[in-house]
């Protein structure tokens, strides 16, 4: 309150404060209904006849197969019809790609030789690829003089008939990068070349285009030929867009048109990469990804609308604005730019760069062996005039605005603003191309500019947005007359997706707004991904709409959210980083939770205490020696918590049954997400099912999340304990081998040395998991680690100390390794989304457990 005393806008918010307390306190948190539950909760009166009407009319035209499909019903192959499914669809084609990249454009100059450039700092970029050596390829007929060992030139015909021959895919596969730079080069012969690399050996394609300006620009004939190019293949044979203009050219070729340095050119190509082969988003998915809209677009989350002519403008404000939302939507129909393709690409280079700096609300977004941490996601947006937009909505406008569209994913962004009342073939040819070849968030969308409809059309507008199944979130923009009707897009939402439940679709986040100042309340009762604007900038995007914390602080004076209380239960836990590392997640996402310590001896003093039985409980993370105890006190249990055995994440949720609102536990294992998503980073997807092999030490809880990894991974699993008969459960629980020694051969009892070169297949060890504790001081036989070709990740789950004997034995011999610090920020990320329903701030985590394990130094 004293903040917004001194920004003065405690008078704005008093009448909206005052609405709310007027109102019934059934916002919260929003619901999932009871199958058993005679009605919706939140909803009005008129709004509960609008929900009886509809389910029973839904319900006769299901009996008699006349179900009335929504206003734009696109199927996912093309045609009208009946709704179809998230599931069983393939996704983007890179995920699990395991073929070479290809950079093609034509540089500034032959000595710049940006495309060069790029692709050797993939080679070299340890940080990124830590398990693979990348080389460079350069078809012969591009013509390329070096002495690099690591750049090969291959003639055109054998490398084409190489990536086109499954068999021969290992000669050349990912991260290899084929680098086609035609600057000065003929391009009939080209054309050919780019075009069977992409449509034939389907290699994913990045046009590196450079546009030099001014002084460092290309002459009219070479700029004529680079058209040309474009034109012909550069644009029809590419999926992604690397937009360069001077920052390739020494000195900037003049140092005022350089806009961002060569570092972030590096850093958006290794961005495009991690979109390109980011797990696929699936409508209605609610696994905790980092490409799951219910995350992306999660409670409490915000963006903010842009609404610049010139996106430079953002600069000086992007340090206040990055700290308090989740997104950036760049309106390009509002740019002086938006007919050009390269500057829209490039102002959004521009915007991430002003971002990276003050990015501290996001999600970590995987790439080989390493973590992007500093990447603000971008809403991508073309508002037409018709939809309170600037953009022009007769037939030519609307083609040019799903080109338009194309160009967003072409920049992979994040989410993209899908408007769902326009073309059908024009809007099912984005979706296939978006689901096809991206993995962008599809955001359907529509505006009711200047009337008002009634709660049932609002409904079907809802159904509309979630084009057929296929968008990962709706978003429906009212227009009334009086402060009566300010629950009608969110009452609207409501009954949507309890539709969509009870009819199998996907239930996809709904964003439920209404325009202008007479509905701000909308905006503070809508809990997904909410769009705002900001007190430090000029002006707002549109009328009414409110700061993130104006509305988050009216949230909380209403009681429409409350803060919760959370904990680590366990017992000798004072060493414990959870306390540090949950605390500096929500306040680096402007939660008012707290987190606390329960050291406690047994789980009954716990489950008996003040603490646990308060509506403020929220939930808790679980550490030794407790996480099988409380398994009996949980409702329900995940499929992990289930097979590993344990529970180490408590969440406390609000359930809708006939009585009211009833608390239940839910208890899950995050502890597997620890060790899976580094090593599911490294291994990058080339498990061989058959032959690859993961060695597991140890025989505790830890070891049979380890267990539950490897299956997850495809990885054939073997154990070793110096106890065997407590390793015994492993087997009979996971299958797998049990090992009596990890010699290289045994005359009796089974070695690890002899299970690897079992008869005529020789397996290899992918994976060292070790669950021993640090002060055994364990270390692998020196054979394991002789063949350099083949050495194991070595993956050690102690986070103290933070080196240990046998992660100084495998970094001495060239092992990639993970530590357990790495296991402690991986599970803290998944047990702040199952709390929040939100992302993490995996940055702010990964750095509060770092600056809590690292070793200090010795003062003399």
């Amino acid at each position: 309150l004293t903040m917004m005393k001194m920004q003065g806008s405690l008078l704005f918010l008093l009448p909206i404060v005052a609405f709310c307390f007027s109102q019934p306190k059934v916002f919260g948190t929003r619901p999932h209904i009871s199958q058993r539950g005679n009605g919706l909760p939140h909803l009005s009166d008129d709004a509960t006849t609008v929900w009886n009407r509809m389910r029973q009319e839904r319900s006769q035209a299901s009996s008699s197969c006349t179900l009335q499909s929504s206003p734009i019903d696109i199927s996912a192959n093309g045609v009208v019809g009946s709704s179809s499914s998230s599931e069983g669809k393939k996704g983007s084609i890179f995920y699990d790609y395991d073929k070479p990249i290809l950079l093609v454009g034509s540089s500034s100059s032959p000595d710049n030789g940006e495309l060069m450039r790029l692709a050797s700092y993939l080679q070299n970029n340890k940080d990124v690829f830590r398990t693979q050596n990348p080389r460079i390829i350069v078809p012969a007929s591009v013509g390329v003089s070096t002495n690099d060992d690591n750049v090969l030139v291959v003639e055109n015909e054998k490398l084409l008939e190489e990536l086109r021959n499954d068999d021969a895919m290992k000669t050349y596969q990912w991260p290899d990068i084929v680098v086609v730079d035609l600057n000065g080069v003929d391009g009939s012969e080209s054309s050919d070349l780019v075009r069977s690399l992409y449509q034939d050996a389907g290699l994913l394609s990045i046009y590196v285009n450079v546009e030099p300006t001014d002084d460092a620009a290309r002459d009219d004939s070479e700029q004529k030929v680079k058209e040309e190019q474009e034109k012909n293949f550069f644009l029809p044979f590419s999926d992604y867009e690397l937009c360069i203009r001077n920052e390739g050219i020494p000195n900037g070729g003049s140092p005022s048109k350089t806009d961002f340095d060569w570092e972030h050119v590096e850093w958006e190509l290794t961005r495009l990469l991690a979109r390109a082969r980011l797990i696929p988003a699936l409508p209605g998915d609610k696994t905790r990804s980092t490409n799951s809209a219910h995350l992306t677009m999660g409670d409490h989350t915000f963006f903010l609308s842009l609404s610049f002519p010139d996106i430079r403008e953002v600069k000086q404000y992007a340090a206040q604005m990055c700290a308090d939302v989740d997104a950036m939507e760049y309106r390009t129909d509002l740019l002086d730019c938006r007919d050009s393709r390269f500057d829209i690409l490039y102002g959004m280079q521009l915007l991430r760069s002003y971002c990276r700096p003050n990015a501290v609300r996001v999600p970590g977004v995987p790439l080989a062996g390493s973590v992007i941490e500093d990447v603000m996601p971008i809403v991508y947006t073309v508002r037409t005039q018709n939809q309170a937009g600037t953009y022009p909505d007769d037939e030519e406008g609307i083609e040019k605005m799903f080109q338009m569209l194309e160009w967003g994913l072409r920049g992979g962004v994040e989410v993209l603003d899908a408007e769902s009342a326009w073309d059908f073939v024009l809007t099912n040819n984005l979706l296939k191309l978006a689901e096809s070849r991206y993995s962008s968030q599809i955001l359907g969308s529509h505006h009711v500019v200047n009337e008002q409809v009634t709660t049932e059309d609002a409904v079907m507008l809802f159904e509309q947005c979630a084009l057929n199944g296929r968008a990962h979130g709706a978003k429906v923009v009212l227009s009334i007359e009086s402060e009566e009707k300010d629950r009608m897009a969110y009452e609207a939402a409501l009954i949507a997706a309890e539709l969509a439940r009870e009819e199998g679709s996907p239930v996809i986040p709904h964003i439920s707004l209404i325009l202008g100042d007479v509905g701000q309340f909308s905006r503070i009762i809508n809990l997904p991904f909410t769009p705002v604007t900001h007190e430090s900038l000029p002006n707002k995007a549109a009328p009414g709409q409110l700061t993130a914390m104006e509305i988050m602080t009216t949230r909380l004076l209403t009681k429409i959210f409350e803060s919760k209380k959370y904990a680590i239960l366990g017992h000798n836990i004072a060493y414990s980083v959870s306390p540090q590392m949950q605390g500096s997640a929500f306040r680096a996402t402007k939660l008012p939770h707290e987190y606390l310590r329960a050291d406690v001896p047994t789980v009954e003093e716990f489950v008996e205490s003040d603490f646990f039985k308060s509506g403020d409980f929220g939930g808790c993370s679980v550490t030794i020696p407790h996480k099988q105890a409380i398994m009996p006190y949980m409702n329900k249990l995940s499929d992990a918590a289930e097979r590993i055995g344990s529970v180490n994440t408590v969440v406390a949720a609000d359930e809708f049954e006939e009585e009211g609102f009833q608390r239940v536990l839910y208890g899950d294992n995050t502890d597997w997400k620890g060790i899976f998503n580094p090593l599911e980073r490294l291994l990058g997807g080339t498990v061989d099912t058959d032959n690859d092999v993961a060695l597991i030490l140890g025989a505790g809880g830890t070891a049979r999340a380890a267990a539950y990894v490897a299956d997850k991974l495809g990885l054939q699993k073997v154990y070793f304990n110096r106890t065997p008969s407590k390793a015994a459960d492993l087997v009979e629980s996971f299958g797998g081998t049990l090992l009596d020694t990890l010699d290289e051969s045994a005359t009796e009892g089974h070695s690890l040395g002899d299970l690897l070169k079992d008869g005529e297949t020789t397996k290899r060890l992918r994976v060292v998991i070790s669950t021993l504790p640090a002060a055994a001081n364990f270390e692998l036989p020196s054979w394991v680690l002789e063949d350099k070709s083949q050495l194991p990740i070595v993956f050690d789950v102690n986070y103290k100390p933070y080196r240990t004997a046998l992660l100084d034995q495998a970094e001495e011999a060239g092992c990639a390794v993970v530590r357990g610090s790495e296991m402690l920020w991986e599970q803290g990320v998944g047990q702040f989304e199952l709390w929040t329903g939100r992302t993490a701030p995996y940055a702010v985590m990964k750095q509060v457990v770092l600056e809590n394990c690292l070793e200090k130094p010795v003062l003399e």
